[in-house]
This record gives C-alpha cells, structure tokens and sequence, in this order.
C-alpha cells in the first residue's frame, strides 16, 4: 500500500497540472476573443470616422447660404434691377466636379434623380404665381394609354388630395403629328416647367422632341412607372408623379466632369430647407461618384467652396506622376555630338525626318542644356574628389 501512495500523488498532481493548462488556455482564448472584439470596435470607428470625413458640416452649408444672401441683398440695394431679373440672379446652383467623366463618352438622354427633403417642384409653383412664367406639368403617355386616365380623374386622384396638377396629357402619336412642326414644338415645350414621360418610351422621345429639348433640364422628360408588365395602372402613375413631385430632383450627367444642380430660388426656402436639400443631393453623388469639390453659387454672385475630397486628388496627383514617369521612361535617348539627350516622341520623329547636316542646330537648345548640366556634374565631382583629398592630409 505504502508502494502504491507515491503513483496516486504523481496522478494528483499530473491532473491538477492539465487543469491549469486548460484554464490557461481558456483565458488565451478570451483574451483573444476580447481583443479582437475590440479590433472589429476599432474599425468599425475607423470606418465611420471616414464615411463622416466625406460629409460636409452643416454649419458650413449655412454659412454659405448667409453669405450669398448677403451679397446678393446688399448688390440689389446699390443697383436697381427688374422682378424678372431679379429672380434669374437669386437662383442657386450646386456645381460637382468629378474625378473622371460621369458618362464617359455617351451622351445620356434620360436623367437621373436625386433625393431633396424639401420639394423644389411645389415651391416652384407657389412662387411661379406672383412670377411671369406659370409653373406647370405636362405628362407624356403610351399611345395605348392615350384613355386610360383622365384629367378629371387626375384632379381626384392627384391635385385635390396632394395638390399636385397635372396641366396636359398628350402621347407620342401627338408628338408625330398636331407637334411635329419646330414651332408649335418649341411652343409645346416653352410651356412647361416639370415634363413627366412613361418611362417604357422615354428612348424614343429624342427624335420625337428633337435635341433642343436636353439642352435645359426644365424641358427634359423625367421617366416614370405607369404600370407593371406594360399594363397601365392609375395608382402606380400617381405614386410615381407624387415621388418626383415631392422628393426628388432630375439632373442630365454631362459627358464632362462637371454638373451643374438647380437648387431653386434663395426666397424659396427657408436656410435649413436649402442647407438640407443641398446636404442629401451632396450625400447622394459624394456616395454614388468620384466627387473631388463641391462649390455652391447664386447665378450673380461668387462660388463658394463646400467640399473637397482629399482622398480623390490625391490619386489624381498619383496617377498624374506615374504618367509622367512612363513619359520620361518611354523618351529616346540618343546621342548628338557626342552629348546623350532624351528625345520625346514629337523630337524622336523629328529627327528621323531631319537633315543629318541640321541635326545639331535643331536641337542646339536641348544640347546647351544638356553640356551645362552635364558640366554642373562634373565640377561637382570634382569638389567632392579634392575635398577628400585635403581631408586625408
């Protein structure tokens, strides 16, 4: 028995010593777990904090909106200008410009919309009653649709619960024939301020409307859902016309890198109204583009900045010098009166067409250049060769 006491301590103790290795382990394992919850923490923060740093301050945006208020009330207490031109000069703009081209080499026809919290249209059309120009909406149909809805039905089911007005309907057989002259086109256009087009034939109507009608973003049909599966549907119509008329604001993406946004009028909204319509079309395009500025402006006063994205021109300024580092890299290198110059291509075809006997007068301003600065080298070697030279006496 005595023998057998010796091996039950030596068990005890190989137990006791596994037990503190497992809860060590579990506390390893904690740990780990503990940090890199809190790695995931961090950058979550980190992630946030970026996608903060692309928003603009709202203090900004109303600073700005003060200011241009400012300028422009002082600027017509020294001028005297007329109603009509007093409305062009307090319209707002917002002006993007973009890292690369927002439809590359197309020209798009059909706009796109934007998110705004406070409706441009029904506060266009409040103003437009004491302006020289009416606010109204026309709306484009299917020529299958042509007596699917009325007017009258319109005015039950959009302007008497909405006050939203619907002014004309035509389709696109009238586009072919009463508005197939430019002038009564033109005239047609002229007429309306919001232009509202079944989104199944908005592809057709820049041959029945003629480019002149995509040159202002008031005449450009807006594309709408009438229906599901082609079946025209009078709820889902109004639904679409209430959603543009009320939230959203069309803008036509030029094939440049700038875009100019209509933000309406200054006397239009209050400061918070604008600062929060300019805030969600900003946040919309800083998310959906390459946005590197965002400037905002009066038609009659100076541009404000409000954004610019340090990100984006950092990689323009990256990509411009390794540009030109493949430029220099791609040079010839040929030899002249015994000098090496780097030619570019335009001088690399121009010697090959050049009289050997001119060779060196047509490049002699590359030559000198290149004998001083090679000459430069040389006097500096040279200082470097007997300054050690005097250093090891």
């Amino acid at each position: 028995m005595s023998k057998a006491t010796p091996v039950k301590a030596k068990r005890t103790r190989s137990a006791s010593a596994a037990k503190k290795n497992a809860s060590e382990k579990t506390a390893t394992a904690v740990t780990a777990t503990a940090a890199s919850k809190k790695g995931k923490k961090a950058n979550t923060k980190a992630v946030s904090n970026m996608k903060d740093d692309k928003k603009i301050p709202e203090e900004r945006v109303s600073n700005a909106i003060e200011q241009i208020s400012k300028y422009l009330s002082s600027k017509e207490e020294s001028s005297s200008t007329l109603i009509d031109d007093n409305e062009l000069t307090r319209q707002l703009q917002l002006i993007f410009t973009n890292a690369k081209s927002y439809t590359d080499s197309s020209k798009r026809f059909k706009p796109s919309l934007l998110p705004v919290k406070h409706s441009i249209f029904s506060a266009w059309k409040k103003a437009s009653v004491t302006s020289v120009k009416d606010f109204k909406l026309l709306l484009i149909l299917k020529d299958q649709d042509k007596d699917q809805i009325s007017m009258d039905e319109l005015h039950e089911l959009l302007e008497k619960p909405f006050n939203i007005k619907v002014d004309q309907i035509i389709v696109g057989q009238d586009l072919k024939t009463k508005y197939k002259a430019f002038e009564k086109r033109r005239a047609l256009l002229s007429e309306f301020s919001l232009i509202l087009a079944d989104d199944s034939i908005i592809t057709s109507l820049p041959k029945l409307l003629g480019g002149k009608a995509y040159e202002t973003i008031q005449t450009t049909p807006v594309p709408i859902r009438t229906g599901k599966a082609g079946v025209f549907n009078k709820t889902t119509t109004v639904n679409s016309i209430r959603k543009v008329y009320d939230s959203k604001i069309p803008v036509l993406f030029p094939r440049g890198t700038t875009l100019n946004v209509h933000m309406g009028n200054l006397d239009w909204f209050s400061i918070n109204q604008l600062c929060d319509n300019i805030l969600s079309v900003s946040d919309e395009l800083i998310n959906s583009q390459h946005i590197r500025a965002i400037f905002f402006k009066s038609n009659d006063s100076p541009v404000l900045p409000l954004y610019y994205n340090q990100t984006v021109l950092d990689e323009l300024s990256a990509n411009k010098e390794n540009d030109s580092q493949q430029q220099s890299s791609a040079a010839t290198t040929v030899t002249i009166d015994g000098v090496e110059l780097a030619l570019s291509a335009f001088d690399s075809a121009l010697l090959q067409i050049a009289n050997p006997d001119d060779v060196a007068g047509i490049f002699s301003k590359q030559l000198n250049k290149a004998k001083k600065r090679q000459l430069s080298i040389d006097n500096t070697d040279t200082e470097q060769v007997s300054a050690s030279k005097k250093a090891r006496k």
